[in-house]
């Protein structure tokens, strides 16, 4: 088995195709899914078209969590899932500074 194989929706192992994104995932709850394209606005993943993907997200590069988005099914492409970011949060090392004296 694939060290980067993934459980799908129905608890099947599936590999991740070759072209997708070296370490980036999408985690939707419990479950992982690989990306396979990300853009400003959407991103690719590897998961059955038949999966319920809805609401919060992150996005990881291998650990590291790189945002926290709202997302929505936008079209199935192929084996994959086309999501819509309604709202993606980039994750920063220092909080937000609210005011500045």
């Amino acid at each position: 088995m694939d060290e980067y194989a993934v459980a799908g929706p129905t608890g099947e192992h599936f590999a991740p195709p070759r072209g997708r994104l070296p370490a980036l995932w999408l985690e939707v709850g419990a479950r992982r899914f690989p990306i396979v394209d990300l853009d400003r606005d959407s991103c690719l993943i590897d998961a059955s078209p038949t999966a319920a993907l809805r609401g919060n997200a992150a996005i990881f590069d291998g650990e590291e969590q790189l945002a926290q988005c709202l997302i929505m099914v936008a079209a199935p492409e192929g084996r994959g899932q086309r999501l819509i970011f309604k709202r993606r949060t980039e994750v920063r090392a220092m909080p937000a500074v609210d005011f500045e004296f």
